[in-house]
């Protein structure tokens, strides 16, 4: 996997030069799109691995809700922080989850959408929101008192853009 900045979003490409997920910034909110539901395994020697470790070394509590995330020491199940009708199943079936969980050194990452039961979309793209400074969900890390979606941007996607620019500073 390689990574390539523009402007300030962070791609990711397979080995044969595809986007398979990037991380940018839109309005106030941070998204991670992902190109299919494909799961992706991120390894020791992948810079995304250490940043993972991380952020999912953290202990959250959640709100309740419809929609239940939830977090362990070795799994996340995030749901968007996006609008959506909870009346209205059509509504609540297409918000994106996201999944992180650890096997054994490694990381693996996907995504879906209870949409996906119900009928096949030919293009599987999920977009997971993560709303920061309390404007999403509720969470709180149980020890510095940020909330989940805070603290993905300041211990994933900050990383990422700061260390692309340590090195193509002249």
């Amino acid at each position: 996997m390689t990574k390539e900045i523009k402007n300030k979003k962070v791609c990711f490409y397979d080995e044969d030069g595809n986007e398979i997920m990037h991380i940018d910034f839109k309005t106030d909110d941070c998204i991670w799109f992902f190109e299919s539901d494909k799961k992706l395994t991120i390894t020791r020697d992948m810079e995304l691995h250490g940043l993972l470790s991380d952020f999912m070394s953290q202990e959250y509590s959640f709100q309740e809700s419809l929609l239940q995330s939830s977090k362990n020491d070795s799994s996340l199940v995030w749901y968007s922080d996006c609008y959506y009708d909870p009346e209205d199943e059509w509504s609540v079936d297409s918000v994106s989850c996201l999944h992180i969980e650890k096997d054994g050194e490694n990381f693996d990452i996907w995504c879906t959408k209870e949409l996906d039961k119900k009928f096949t979309r030919p293009n599987k793209t999920y977009g997971v929101c993560f709303s920061p400074c309390g404007n999403g969900i509720y969470t709180r890390n149980n020890k510095t008192g940020m909330t989940l979606q805070t603290e993905f941007i300041t211990m994933i996607y900050q990383p990422l853009m700061f260390r692309a620019k340590q090195y193509t500073k002249k």
